[in-house]
């Protein structure tokens, strides 16, 4: 279904340690569209949130994690847990569903419960933060347990579209840097992520002498990189009488993860200044079976082959990838010169600068066709395991390491 959307990794690293060996073994998995019926089915149960207090509370200094929680759930930071057992002993026959921003912490949690003996331990895949993206549209008892402390609304890729559809009584206030926003920043990565079209750029450090310019009598939708500046633009905002505040959910990035599928109209209202394409998991799937196609891996020699002295960043690799380090790049384009006419697709570990960049010095030594892998290698396993009927995507990755599956 068009509602699906990758996670940017970068923002979250405990996603990094993800193993999902104990799916289904261990314990049950529930995806967020199916978490309804999960709850209907499994009466009695209890909800456990394991993130920290600040993000329960959506009080949290990492800004991009205050997302609201569940209603009536109880809290234990999953550092916490095994020493609070004891709180949620009387649970431990009854059906106990697990979740966090993203869902790598409350797999933790779930193992550690299915080995003190709690029965029905359930772990809810992509947690709180693919809630957030698919309540509008795609979970139907969303009104019922959804809550937040947060004085302004949310708003996923896929529901911001049917706003700028509508057109009328908007506005889309862009804090980003203003070399961001012009595509001229020393990031690569930034400036690959675009711009809404008729989004109006006032920089988060020039927002509270320039509220003249903002009108009070609209819906704001405030845009940032990826999360973590619009909730401080909120406040501002807040603080000097504006009501109808929205928040583009996890920024450029977030709109710049949603694939051609899930947001097909995506081109009409976004420009890039750049002179390749980023995709996503998905599309990666599709385009990636063309014939002649070149698989970049930009990573570390070590961390291609899974030598790495950080253990955690040994993840294997896309099927079919060549290694070519991002340090060595530019010096190495002559021995790619049969893959200038043919489809490039460049990935890294995770969605990093620096593979934003390798693709901007293949896009100028002329190749017509490259392509950055949103995500990287992690996010192929990570969308197989947390995204409703995306299993097919961890066909991509072989040779992980025992210790990181």
């Amino acid at each position: 279904m068009k509602k699906q959307f990758l996670l940017l990794l970068a923002l979250a690293p405990f996603i990094l340690a993800a193993q999902y060996k104990n799916d289904n073994v261990k314990y049950k998995t529930v995806f967020i569209d199916d978490l309804c019926a999960a709850l209907k089915n499994n009466p009695d149960y209890l909800l456990l949130d394991v993130r920290t207090k600040g993000e329960y509370n959506d009080t949290s200094t990492v800004t991009s994690l205050n997302i609201g929680h569940l209603k009536n759930a109880v809290n234990i930071s999953v550092d916490d847990l095994g020493k609070r057992l004891n709180e949620i002993k009387s649970s431990s026959g009854k059906p106990v569903f697990i979740y966090c921003s993203h869902s790598q912490r409350s797999r933790r949690a779930s193992a550690m419960l299915a080995d003190s003996g709690f029965a029905k331990v359930f772990n809810i895949n992509g947690g709180m933060t693919t809630l957030n993206l698919l309540r509008e549209s795609g979970v139907p008892c969303t009104s019922l347990f959804y809550e937040t402390n947060n004085q302004y609304d949310l708003i996923a890729p896929v529901d911001l579209v049917a706003v700028l559809k509508r057109g009328k009584n908007v506005f889309l206030l862009d804090i980003r840097k203003d070399s961001v926003f012009k595509g001229i920043s020393s990031n690569d990565m930034l400036n690959a992520y675009g711009k809404l079209n008729g989004a109006v750029n006032i920089s988060l450090a020039r927002l509270e002498t320039s509220l003249t310019d903002i009108p009070s009598n609209k819906k704001i939708v405030i845009i940032d990189d990826g999360g973590s500046d619009a909730p401080k633009a909120a406040a501002i905002l807040l603080k000097n009488g504006y009501k109808n505040i929205s928040l583009a959910f996890n920024g450029m990035s977030a709109w710049n993860t949603a694939s051609q599928n899930e947001l097909p109209e995506k081109n009409k209202f976004w420009t890039s200044p750049v002179k390749y394409k980023i995709i996503t998991a998905d599309d990666f799937d599709e385009m990636a079976k063309q014939p002649g196609s070149l698989i970049l891996d930009i990573r570390p020699s070590s961390e291609f082959n899974n030598k790495d002295t950080l253990s955690w960043r040994n993840r294997g690799n896309v099927k079919g990838a060549m290694n070519i380090p991002f340090t060595e790049l530019s010096g190495k384009t002559d021995k790619l010169e049969q893959y200038k006419n043919k489809p490039v697709f460049v990935y890294g570990f995770g969605t990093a600068p620096e593979t934003f960049k390798a693709a901007q010095i293949l896009a100028d030594k002329g190749f017509n066709k490259v392509s950055v892998l949103m995500g990287g290698v992690t996010n192929l396993r990570w969308r197989a395991a947390n995204i409703k009927g995306k299993t097919y995507l961890d066909k991509w990755v072989e040779n992980v390491p025992e210790e990181n599956q």
